[in-house]
């Protein structure tokens, strides 16, 4: 039934086009093998490629509220809906030591119930306005954030106010937010990729670094966390001074002030300064850490090294290379892996650009009897960056995937506020998007090359695995890339 069907969408017949000639209607039936009528010539030719259209990218405003309270606004006139985000830098690479996940827990906190609201009548209010509401802590922000129709926007914006400046911290919210993080801790580390990418902050970073740590704590650490270290963090660490509220929507700038003087300006709260988050030099690669779990089908692998910070002038040359070799599924290292060798579901890699300093990473959960090989050709491709450079075609998909894909990026009101985020939390300008494909354009072959060569250094990449040490561990051995250090994790 199905190839019947088939047959019948090849043989259907749509309108007639008279302005194409017959022979070549002629030639398309001697390559097809399928008689198509003269008056349908048409069909010999693929259609033509329409010509680019730049990308529709938002456009900020930034005024400011006299308490310092920045405010960022993106104008929308498509649908009348707004979205609103109040950022506060710091974030993870503010949790104590030993306290891992505190500044997670503690968003997940301010989200939870208000002053005057329990939890169960905060979330009935966000359902009474039809909006949709969330919060949480990374590394360098923590966020609360709110997304609805524009005529709800007061009292969305007072929701808002209410979660992020009067949060109840009620016991029992507590614990069970508590509970819940650890048994999603607990189900993560059952799963190689989990334990992997749990683990390898700390490997690229060093431990006691701000970023050395998982954002969401571990088992171990969150076990240790009380509602008073939630409470003293929220004390310490939100302020007008170091927050932003981002809107995008049909609402203008001034109209977004006039709400944020109403919900927001009465916010008074001074704390410290925030601390430099200190770069990361890499180092040379001495051993291989194996995490043994036995069993396992597939070993995860993944190799890294810090970077740079957020705005280097690098960043989109490094950019356009990561695509090359792992960023993208028609990137060097997935052909290889994947599709050459089949070993692996997938291989991608990444460049993430931080406070102070950025990380690259590649990884793969590879097929255990070809853990070795699969190792090997992730060093390998890391080889060819410099000895088979990327070509300017590579480069072009690159770049047209990477352009052509920022519309995309900003399709809804709450990808346009996010944005805005990331404005604000690294001090970039305004117009730091609408300048993204200028650069990206910037960025030629040489530079493209240049990065690879300086960024790819495959001596400084560290190599976490973890998966079954029996079945591996022999042939890693044999691949001269370190010593291979095994760890019952």
């Amino acid at each position: 039934m199905i190839l019947e069907a088939l047959t019948l969408m090849v043989v259907a017949v749509p309108h007639e086009s008279p302005e194409h000639a017959a022979p070549a209607a002629a030639e398309a039936s001697e390559v097809s093998g399928i008689e198509v009528p003269a008056s349908e010539a048409w069909r010999a030719e693929r259609p033509k490629v329409g010509e680019p259209k730049p990308p529709r990218l938002p456009k900020y405003e930034q005024v400011e509220l006299s308490n310092g309270l920045t405010i960022i606004v993106a104008e929308l006139d498509t649908l009348p809906v707004m979205s609103f985000s109040l950022v506060t830098k710091g974030g993870a690479m503010l949790d104590p030591k030993g306290g891992a996940g505190l500044a997670s827990i503690t968003y997940e906190m301010i989200g939870e119930s208000t002053a005057k609201l329990s939890a169960l009548e905060f979330s009935d209010a966000i359902a009474d306005l039809g909006a949709s509401f969330s919060s949480d802590g990374s590394r360098d922000r923590g966020s609360v954030s709110i997304s609805g129709l524009s005529r709800n926007a007061d009292g969305m914006l007072e929701l808002l106010a209410a979660a992020a400046l009067t949060p109840r911290f009620d016991p029992a919210d507590f614990e069970r937010v508590k509970n819940q993080r650890l048994a999603s801790l607990i189900r993560r580390r059952g799963s190689p990729q989990g334990l992997a990418f749990e683990q390898v902050p700390a490997l690229i970073y060093g431990a006691e670094h701000p970023y050395g740590h998982p954002p969401t704590g571990s088992v171990d650490s969150v076990k240790t966390l009380t509602l008073d270290q939630a409470k003293a963090f929220f004390e310490r660490t939100m302020s007008p001074k170091h927050s932003a509220l981002l809107a995008a929507g049909s609402l203008s700038v001034d109209e977004v002030k006039a709400l944020a003087e109403k919900h927001l300006g009465a916010w008074k709260r001074d704390v410290e300064p925030l601390p430099t988050v200190p770069a990361a030099a890499p180092k040379k690669r001495e051993k291989l850490i194996f995490l043994d779990k036995p069993g396992s089908p597939q070993t995860m692998t993944i190799i890294g090294r810090p970077l740079f910070e957020r705005g280097h002038p690098d960043e989109a040359a490094l950019t356009l290379a990561n695509d090359v070799y792992g960023g993208a599924f028609s990137s060097r290292l997935n052909m290889n892996l994947r599709e050459d060798k089949a070993i692996t579901y997938g291989a991608g890699s990444q460049a993430a650009f931080r406070l102070g300093t950025g990380v690259f990473l590649a990884y793969s959960a590879i097929r255990a009897d070809a853990t070795a090989l699969g190792l090997k050709e992730i060093f390998a491709e890391l080889e060819g960056m410099s000895t088979k450079p990327p070509t300017e075609e590579e480069v072009g998909r690159a770049r047209d995937a990477l352009i052509k894909s920022l519309s995309g990026t900003f399709e809804r009101s709450g990808a346009i506020a996010s944005a805005a985020s990331t404005i604000f939390v690294y001090g970039l300008p305004l117009d730091y998007y609408d300048k993204i494909t200028a650069k990206y354009d910037a960025a030629d072959l040489e530079s493209v090359r240049a990065a690879a060569k300086k960024y790819f250094d495959p001596s400084v990449m560290q190599v976490l695995m973890v998966g079954d040490s029996a079945v591996v561990a022999m042939e890693l051995q044999k691949l001269g890339l370190g010593d291979l250090e095994v760890e019952t994790p």
